[in-house]
């Protein structure tokens, strides 16, 4: 089956319908979606139209710079870091920096 100009093969078109006829997959997740690159179509969601915030990206992306950073400034794990007052001050954390704490990495 052609879908745009990709060529799809029948077992993964047999697949998709398979799943389609499934019900969603049970997830805590207040808003979800699982989306099929191949055929640009949502498999399966749930508020999934929803505006969120993109916390959990954030922190993957904070860990991606953090091992960039280690290996330009050839850092371990534990090596210490001082927090600075920009960093104590941002806003929506939990984790009660303070300003010159020392964290290992």
């Amino acid at each position: 089956m052609l879908i745009g100009d990709q060529e799809i093969p029948a077992k993964e078109i047999k697949l998709a319908k398979i799943l389609m006829d499934k019900p969603a997959p049970h997830c805590s997740a207040s808003s979800w979606a699982i989306f099929d690159q191949k055929t640009q179509t949502l498999m399966f969601g749930k508020n999934e139209k929803e505006r969120r915030e993109v916390a959990s990206i954030t922190k993957v992306m904070t860990c991606y710079v953090v091992l960039k950073l280690m290996e330009r400034f050839n850092l371990n794990d534990d090596s210490l870091i001082e927090v600075t007052e920009d960093a104590a001050g941002v806003h929506g954390t939990t984790a009660d920096l303070l300003t010159g704490d020392m964290l290992t990495i």
